[in-house]
């Protein structure tokens, strides 16, 4: 309800501004829980546009032979090898912990599940939760770019987690808001 965030959010100065430099802004989804694990994970501490070119060769290596491009399986992914996944090995273990969870059940994952699995932590439960549910509350806390989005508006110094409490239900609008905020 577009109302509630502006209203709920719109009591905050600085989301104010954003508000009206952004109105209508939407929280992006991704097809099923699945996919958003998926890129999720594989963004994990690097830039948007570098996630896309990890996610891009990823997509590539499972695609196989013949066909439109979609997104790969959790089997497809689960069967590269370790040098067709252009990551670090701890996030290639995770990525490779959820592939193999969700093999030929990729619908039969939930936010539990994902939380249990190794190297699943708070950041990347919520921005599952944010893209793959649409929770419109969940907020990815200590994300660097909310941090570095939070500091450049203009207003005290605040914590930015201390701060977020006051934009509850809507907290997935605001760090939306906050992440746009970047591109002025």
């Amino acid at each position: 309800d577009l109302a509630a965030v502006q209203e709920v959010l719109g009591r905050d100065q600085r989301l104010a501004v954003l508000l009206r430099t952004f109105p209508g802004i939407r929280a992006p989804g991704y097809w099923s829980l699945f996919e958003a694990a998926v890129r999720v994970i594989a963004g994990q501490q690097v830039s948007t546009r570098a996630a896309r070119t990890v996610l891009a060769r990823l997509a590539a290596s499972a695609q196989g032979d013949g066909g439109p491009p979609v997104f790969p399986s959790a089997a497809s992914i689960a069967g590269l090898g370790n040098g067709q996944f252009p990551m670090p090995g701890r996030r290639r273990e995770t990525l490779l912990a959820l592939c193999r969870y969700c093999s030929g059940r990729e619908d039969d994952l939930d936010l539990d599940a994902l939380g249990a699995l190794p190297g699943v932590g708070p950041w990347t439960a919520a921005m599952v939760a944010m893209r793959g549910n649409g929770q419109p509350d969940a907020f990815p806390e200590k994300d660097l770019g909310l941090d570095k989005a939070w500091a450049r508006l203009p207003g005290p110094d605040t914590d930015l987690k201390h701060h977020a409490v006051n934009w509850r239900p809507w907290r997935s609008y605001a760090a939306n808001l906050l992440w746009r905020s970047l591109c002025l």
